[in-house]
């Protein structure tokens, strides 16, 4: 495949504009890494197609779960925050916080560095409200130093 880099199952083309990669299986599904917004996505799927001489005519369009990297600039009290709420546990394999965020529909994993990421969320936005209410909420439960 043209400037495809093959791995297992998949093949792997990285762009430069915009900055993202794409990750394609043995079934022609095509995963666009990199880039939140529906529409740069479709683009950057059209563009490749037709570089390398298919067809954009049945391309259907799925949204898929993001992941968003975040740090609240406070260390975090782990076992006080998991003592105070009851949609938060501590997972001491990996030393961090799982707090189940039903309000904005994901899940988030906060280290004791403040450090932490949303996982199961499409948005941008809604995971970004998702780290401001907890953040909040464990402020005001004096859990964050």
């Amino acid at each position: 495949m043209r400037n495809g880099t093959p791995n297992g199952d998949y093949v792997i083309v990285s762009n430069e504009s915009p900055k993202s990669t794409l990750i394609i299986d043995k079934y022609g599904s095509i995963i666009v890494h990199n880039i939140s917004r529906h529409e740069v996505a479709k683009l950057i799927v059209q563009n490749f197609l037709l570089s390398i001489g298919m067809s954009e005519d049945n391309l259907k369009l799925e949204r898929g779960e993001i992941l968003v990297q975040f740090s609240l600039g406070k260390s975090v009290l782990l076992e006080l925050a998991e003592d105070r709420f009851t949609d938060i546990i501590l997972d001491e394999e990996i030393g961090a916080l799982r707090i189940d965020a039903k309000r904005h529909n994901c899940r988030i994993i906060l280290f004791n560095n403040g450090k932490g990421v949303v996982l199961g969320q499409s948005s941008k936005n809604v995971a970004k409200l998702a780290t401001k209410y907890w953040s909040e909420q464990l402020e005001n439960e004096g859990a964050l130093a």
